[in-house]
C-alpha cells in the first residue's frame, strides 16, 4: 500500500501527510521545543564556531541571486535562538515554511536524486554549517539527514559524513541541549559564506573534535562514519559514534546496492 501511495499521490500530497503525522506526534510527545531568544551580552563564551563558502555551481549561475538571498532570510530567522536545558532546537520550527509569499525565491533542490528549482531551495548549505555548529558544542543530535545523493562528486561543498539536509516539515534538523545552562545560537549569511557558533553563559566548555573515517565505495554507493570526541571539563574523554551516513554515488542504479537505507518521504533536499 506504501508503495502505491508513493507512486500515485503527487509529492506535496505525500509530503503534506507526512508533516501532519510529523506535527500530530510532536504534540502527542510533548517536546520542549526551544521558542525563546537571547542577547548576546548574556553568553560571553564561544563554542568553535563553523562556516563554509557559499559557491555557485557551473551550470547555476542564474540562481545564484536566490541561493544568497534565501541563505540570508533563513539565517536571519535562526540568529538569536536561545536553547534552554533539555530543550530541542528545531530549524523548521524556528524558520519555518520557506515559500514565496513569506519571501524566498527559487534555488537548487534535489527530487527522487534529480536537480531541479524550488521556493527556498539551496539552504541544505545552512543547514550543514548548522549541523557542525551543533556538533562542535557537543548538542545531542535528535535528527539529521544526510543527502540521498552525491551529486556535485569532489566538487561537493561539505565533507562527506557532515553534511544535513532538510525538506520543510519532512526532513528536519534538531538538536537537545544537554547541558546545565542555555545556549544561544548565532548564525550570519553573506554573498561570501555560512558562519554559525553556538554560545554559552560559562567557560568551562567541553572541548570537541569530528572525525570522519576513511569513506567506502560498494557499487554505487559511498559511505562515510562519523565519531565525536568530547571532553568535559575534570572528566575523562568519551567518543561517540555518529553512525553512518550513506550516498548514492550520481549517476549510478538506485538498485546497486541494496542495503541502502530509504530517507523520508518524498525524498527532497534543498541543495
Amino acid at each position: 500500500m506504501r508503495r502505491l501511495a508513493r507512486r500515485w499521490l503527487p509529492r506535496r500530497l505525500r509530503a503534506e501527510t507526512v508533516r501532519l503525522r510529523r506535527s500530530l506526534h510532536d504534540r502527542r510527545g510533548g517536546t520542549p521545543f526551544a521558542d525563546g531568544r537571547g542577547s548576546h551580552e548574556d553568553f560571553l563564551y564561544a563554542f568553535e564556531g563553523y562556516r563554509l563558502p557559499l559557491e555557485i555551481y557551473p551550470g547555476q549561475e542564474h540562481l545564484a541571486d536566490g541561493k544568497r538571498h534565501n541563505q540570508r532570510l533563513m539565517a536571519e530567522s535562526l540568529d538569536g535562538a536561545r536553547v534552554e536545558p533539555g530543550e530541542v532546537l528545531s530549524l523548521w520550527r524556528r524558520s519555518g515554511r520557506p515559500s514565496t509569499a513569506r519571501g524566498y525565491l527559487d534555488g537548487a533542490a534535489i527530487v527522487g536524486g534529480q536537480l531541479m528549482t524550488e521556493a527556498g531551495g539551496a539552504t541544505c548549505l545552512l543547514s550543514t554549517v548548522l549541523y557542525n555548529a551543533g556538533l562542535l558544542a557537543a548538542l545531542e543530535i535528535v535528527e539529521r539527514h544526510a543527502h540521498s545523493v552525491d551529486l556535485y562528486g569532489e566538487a561537493r561543498y561539505f565533507e562527506l559524513g557532515r553534511d544535513a539536509t532538510i525538506d520543510y516539515g519532512v526532513l528536519d534538523l534538531r538538536f537537545r541541549n544537554p547541558h546545565a545552562w542555555p545556549v544561544l545560537f548565532e548564525i550570519s549569511s553573506d554573498d561570501a559564506e555560512v558562519h554559525a557558533v553556538f554560545r554559552a553563559p560559562r567557560s568551562d566548555l567541553p572541548a570537541v573534535a569530528i572525525e570522519v573515517e576513511q569513506p567506502q565505495q560498494e557499487g554505487g554507493l559511498l559511505s562515510a562514519r562519523t565519531l565525536r570526541h568530547v571532553t568535559l571539563t575534570g572528566r575523562d574523554p568519551r567518543v561517540e559514534d555518529l553512525g553512518w551516513s550513506r550516498y548514492r554515488i550520481a549517476g549510478a542504479s538506485p538498485h546497486a546496492a541494496p542495503h541502502e537505507p530509504r530517507s523520508p518521504e518524498p525524498g527532497v533536499s534543498r541543495a
